[in-house]
């Protein structure tokens, strides 16, 4: 480069920020094509943003930025050129498809695509800074807090923790420490805390209860082709997919399809919901496990180990003649528990429940 005139040195620069977001543009379509085949399921991921931390190595705000503008893109192709041009940013794009989210949560209804077109149109060319004041302006109340929630380690044994409490969340410590004001008179806020963690986790967390012998994950594995017992549904499904039965009859799907949904509703076993499962069976399968997801990709032998939205699952299903025995239950991540039922009820099937069991995988 040092031979390089400065004009020539100004135009490498340019051609290669220009390389730089065309390559941007294809790495966010793969990652949607990566999404919409579910592949880092397979491979032991339990979210598409682990699977590119872990994985690809991005950083976790790297990562976010890629999976949010990735997921913006999908519900507006046309995004994809402005990438390519400039004209959108991935700082951007998170911050649109963050902010889109929480409005569709707060809601409970979804953003249309135009309307979505039209956000897109607005913070166009914009910084990041730029885009948060458009964002807050359309959508008040779903715009997050000026004070952000910061965690910093600072010792080998220490994090500190920012946090912002509304006055009602305020009122709730207060009340801890009063309550304890008899055995820790002047503790600090952090031990507060801790002591009201340690009574919901002594309460709530499976792995503080003794069990029996912790037993080895083994690999997924399809189950015996078995038909259903005679009045048994077929599949598992969400509690949250109560409705679907009306909703398929309302729209004319076939009997076939009102069945499958039917029997997923009534078979899917979240913890705490498994049906016939006994609450001693729960807190075995749970520690057996080290509570975490027991799927483990049969390539790699990569295992899943995730901590989160854990669900028991019947190894051989129970609309298959599986039996509610400790040797069949395991512990899945919702995501891996989807996969274990597309592997045996077929893609097809479970492409319809896949954003009511996992829609932030």
């Amino acid at each position: 480069m040092l031979t390089l005139s400065n004009d020539n040195l100004l135009a490498a620069v340019r051609k290669l920020v220009t390389d730089e977001r065309r390559l941007t543009r294809n790495i966010l379509d793969h990652i949607n094509e990566v999404d919409q085949r579910r592949l880092h399921v397979e491979l032991g991921y339990s979210s598409i943003f682990e699977w590119l931390v872990k994985d690809l190595g991005y950083s976790e705000s790297a990562a976010y930025r890629r999976m949010q503008a990735a997921r913006l893109i999908r519900a507006v192709p046309g995004a994809a050129v402005k990438v390519e041009s400039g004209e959108l940013g991935l700082s951007v794009l998170a911050k649109v498809q963050t902010m889109i989210r929480a409005e569709e949560k707060r809601t409970c209804s979804v953003i249309s695509q135009t309307t979505k077109t039209e956000i897109l149109a607005k913070v166009e060319s914009c910084s990041a800074r730029e885009a948060e004041v458009h964002l807050a302006s359309q959508f008040p109340d779903s715009a997050p807090s000026n004070v952000q929630e910061k965690v910093h380690a600072i010792g080998q044994d220490l994090v500190r923790v920012e946090l912002t409490f509304t006055s009602a969340q305020f009122e709730k410590l207060k009340r801890i420490e009063e309550l304890l004001s008899h055995t820790h008179l002047g503790s600090s806020k952090a031990a507060l805390i801790e002591t009201a963690m340690d009574v919901f986790l002594e309460k709530k967390d499976p792995l503080r209860r003794d069990v029996a012998k912790p037993r080895q994950p083994q690999p997924l594995r399809e189950p015996a082709h078995s038909e259903p017992a005679p009045g048994e549904p077929r599949f598992g499904a969400p509690p949250s997919t109560q409705s679907n039965t009306a909703a398929a009859l309302k729209i004319g799907a076939s009997s076939a399809d009102v069945s499958v949904a039917e029997g997923l509703r009534k078979n899917f076993n979240p913890i705490g919901t498994a049906r016939q499962v006994r609450p001693s069976q729960k807190v075995s399968v749970f520690k057996n496990s080290g509570g975490r997801c027991e799927y483990i990709d049969s390539k790699t032998k990569r295992r899943c180990e995730s901590r989160h939205l854990l669900e028991i699952d019947h190894i051989q299903p129970r609309a298959r003649g599986g039996t509610n025995e400790l040797q069949n239950l395991r512990i899945l991540c919702r995501s891996h528990n989807l996969f274990a039922a597309q592997k045996i009820f077929g893609e097809s099937t479970m492409a319809r429940f896949r954003s009511t069991l996992s829609p932030y995988s």
